[in-house]
């Protein structure tokens, strides 16, 4: 049976038959709160061992407690009727996964393979639990692949665990998968999962991806000299973006001292190749990029030759660490936090400082005089002086 905190309004059931749960209820009268904890003990004594989510469990037990006698009688009916765990409807995960992933790849055909990747990984978890239709998901189901993909890592390159950034991206994937079910009428309630969530712990789960020291990033440029990808790796160096925005760049996206991309957001709506809204902007053009257009190289070489010229002689440095290592660049070498943050493409400046701030340290001035000047200068090279050489 479940008790109950009358000081906080607290209910709390850590009965065998009923998964452990504990919600608050609106502290309004003794006997409502008694009502409510009434008519949450009916509601598990009904159900039995199936589950209910904690939202849905809340709703019912103050439903009931807001009734009168003819209303309680009118709803223990309905529950007695009610059985979740055998729906007429109830169809296979796998044909949910895969009109969730035709769905994604008709909104965005360029990403149709990585969300084949995670239908996959969620198929893998679904056969690992022996889960095969929607009738098998409850409230545990989400809990449970957290605690499963935290040590199944696919990927054969790394034995690094999973950061907890890759987790709740697909545990988001999950929660697509569950909202199309109930859309489609066969699970009942879509926002099973909504209040799951992935705790990011550093050392453990959240991953700190280092920037290039300043002889790190010459060694790179230098052996990269007579490859196709160098002036992509450059151009990421002095903008910071994406290797993603590449496909969004052309001879027309720098004019007039500017350098646009992704065009114009509109509203909450994010521009064509643009990760957010904030991905729309304007850079501007020093003296390196300008050659880099005139050159035209990074117009025939595609992203994918700079990756794979990265993996294969260089170990350890990929295309993303180049846009952590523009940060870094111009955080040492004091430029705003604001400027910064709207160069990334960041929506709020927050999230810069806490990707970045780790490796500029609170007060920067007193001390770091001559690291400020050695990382003006390089910068200076970079942006102004690279090509005069």
């Amino acid at each position: 049976m479940a008790s109950l905190d009358i000081k906080r309004g607290l209910i709390r059931d850590r009965s065998n038959n009923y998964p452990e749960v504990s919600y608050y209820i609106p502290k309004t009268s003794m006997k409502f709160m008694r009502e409510c904890l009434k008519g949450h003990n009916m509601i598990t004594l009904l159900l039995g061992k199936n589950k209910l989510p904690k939202k849905e469990l809340k709703a019912y037990a103050i439903r009931y407690a807001s009734l009168d006698n003819y209303g309680k009688t009118e709803l223990i009916k309905k529950l007695v009727m009610l059985d979740i765990s055998k729906n007429p409807n109830d169809v296979t995960l796998a044909s949910i996964a895969d009109s969730w992933l035709e769905r994604k790849s008709i909104e965005n055909p360029i990403r149709k393979t990585s969300f084949k990747y995670h239908r996959d990984i969620i198929m893998k978890f679904f056969d690992s639990e022996k889960l095969t239709t929607t009738a098998d998901l409850n409230y545990d189901t989400a809990i449970k692949y957290i605690k499963w993909r935290t040590v199944s890592n696919f990927n054969a390159h790394s034995s690094n665990p999973l950061s907890a950034s890759t987790i709740k991206h697909e545990l988001q994937t999950l929660r697509q998968m569950a909202r199309l079910a109930a859309r489609e009428g066969h699970l009942q309630n879509g926002g099973i999962w909504d209040d799951v969530t992935v705790k990011a712990v550093a050392g453990v789960n959240k991953k700190v991806v280092e920037p290039l020291t300043i002889e790190e990033q010459k060694e790179l440029l230098s052996k990269m000299e007579s490859m196709p990808s160098h002036d992509i790796a450059l151009l990421l160096l002095i903008t910071g973006i994406r290797i993603g925005e590449l496909d969004a760049l052309s001879k027309d996206s720098l004019n007039n001292g500017m350098l646009t991309l992704h065009g114009e957001g509109v509203g909450r709506y994010k521009p064509i190749g643009g990760k957010t809204v904030a991905s729309s902007r304007t850079l501007p053009v020093c003296p390196t990029l300008a050659k880099l257009f005139e050159r035209g190289n990074i117009f025939k070489s595609s992203p994918n030759s700079l990756k794979i010229a990265l993996k294969r002689n260089f170990k350890g440095i990929h295309a993303h660490r180049l846009r952590h290592t523009f940060a870094v660049n111009k955080l040492l070498a004091q430029t705003p936090l604001q400027m910064v943050s709207y160069q990334m493409g960041h929506s709020e400046t927050g999230i810069t400082a806490d990707l970045y701030g780790k490796f500029v340290p609170e007060h920067f001035k007193a001390g770091f005089e001559e690291t400020i000047r050695i990382r003006k200068e390089h910068l200076d090279w970079l942006e102004n002086h690279y090509f005069l050489i």
